[in-house]
């Protein structure tokens, strides 16, 4: 009798197979061990010899982050020291800023640039009344720097024209997905404030005009290309920055045909596009040759949005603060946002169109009444900041 022919792989195959398998695990788990992420790893693993590697990574992480937040090289101090029941030296980033710098975006920038090679911010406390942040950067297991970041009173904001007490203007993102209950909750708010309306999308153009209809001012939600891949959005694709500029513009221009009646943009996602100077010239000179304005979410500390906005003479400001992030206290991020709005005379911070976080403006406008601040619209605060400027104020 015929014996039947294995159709499965002979041993010698499979173990060629295994062998393979082994061999480019091997070369990826070599490769993740000398990257940023893997000599952290290892440190908190118990290798206390790469100490010295991830301090230096993390130090050109910190370092990369200042600079991105408006604080040069120069104007940093660096020194070396032991400090008791460390068994490393830690070395301290000290610095002098402007009255008017917002410590949460150094904080946010720090955090974002350390966490990219796997460190993490261990803490950061604000000290002496306000006027000075600590921000300790590290591993899960070891302190490696600590950055002192102290506001320079006599730089202070000149005083901007407004109507009395801070002023906040608040920027709700991603409508466009559906047209229901939450969407006229957040429109039936008697407070001035600015919604951003993702271009493409089913409800685009009809949240749009629902929005000026209730007397509320309308940014077109740009998606664009962010440091991680993600798919288009609707019928706009995003703004990639290997797209041709003639193709950014044009894109731009279909993303405008479905949000009529817009002031402005401001990027949805973008940490990889807003850092490219090519891309953003090409976008806000859409924005200029419209009349619009441009609001950076801030979504990567590199972004060159201001540079490229003064350059092509676009009106632009940029994001305090993402107030309702996955995860986070918002009760606790407004508290934060009321004690920016008082330190600078204004503050601009971005939220997103979800049920709890209508709960939580709600219970936010009666405490920001409390505090005397006015809520305004992004053009209002865009207009005041240009008078201080042609004052002679900082911005």
């Amino acid at each position: 009798m015929a014996r039947k022919k294995s159709k499965g792989p002979s041993g010698i195959v499979r173990v060629l197979i295994v062998l393979t398998f082994l061999i480019i695990a091997a070369f990826a788990l070599v490769r993740f061990l000398d990257s940023a992420r893997g000599k952290v790893f290892l440190l908190d693993s118990g290798f206390d010899a790469r100490f010295d590697q991830v301090q230096a990574e993390l130090g050109e992480r910190v370092t990369g982050a200042l600079n991105a937040a408006g604080i040069g090289r120069d104007a940093i101090r660096i020194e070396r020291r032991r400090e008791a029941g460390e068994p490393h030296e830690i070395i301290s980033y000290r610095a002098d800023i402007p009255g008017d710098a917002s410590f949460v975006r150094i904080n946010s920038a720090v955090d974002h640039a350390v966490r990219e090679a796997g460190g993490r911010v261990r803490s950061c406390r604000e000290v002496r009344g306000g006027r000075s942040i600590e921000i300790e950067v590290g591993t899960r297991r070891e302190l490696t720097h600590r950055c002192i970041i102290r506001k320079d009173r006599g730089t202070s904001r000149a005083d901007v024209k407004q109507s009395g007490g801070p002023e906040i203007a608040l920027i709700v993102d991603d409508f466009g997905y559906f047209d229901n209950r939450l969407v006229r909750g957040f429109l039936s708010l008697e407070i001035d404030f600015t919604i951003s309306v993702i271009p493409g999308l089913k409800y685009s153009e009809k949240i749009c005009r629902q929005a000026r209809e209730a007397g509320k001012e309308v940014l077109c939600h740009l998606p664009m290309e962010p440091e991680r891949g993600s798919d288009d959005y609707g019928e706009i694709p995003l703004i990639r920055v290997d797209m041709e500029s003639g193709e950014i513009a044009g894109a731009i221009r279909d993303a405008l045909g479905t949000t009529p009646g817009v002031s402005g943009m401001n990027n949805h996602m973008g940490s990889r596009a807003t850092a490219d100077r090519r891309v953003m010239k090409a976008v806000l000179d859409v924005c200029r040759d419209a009349d619009l304005f441009f609001i950076d979410s801030m979504t990567s500390p590199r972004s060159v949005v201001g540079d490229i906005a003064r350059e092509v003479g676009v009106p632009s400001l940029s994001n305090d603060m993402f107030i309702d992030n996955k995860g986070e206290e918002t009760r606790v991020n407004m508290e934060k946002l009321l004690s920016v709005a008082a330190r600078k005379g204004n503050a601009l911070a971005i939220m997103h169109v979800r049920k709890d976080s209508l709960d939580d403006l709600r219970w936010f406008i009666q405490r920001a009444k409390r505090e005397g601040v006015q809520f305004v619209t992004v053009s209002t605060l865009i207009e005041r900041v240009t008078v201080a400027q042609a004052e002679g104020g900082h911005s």
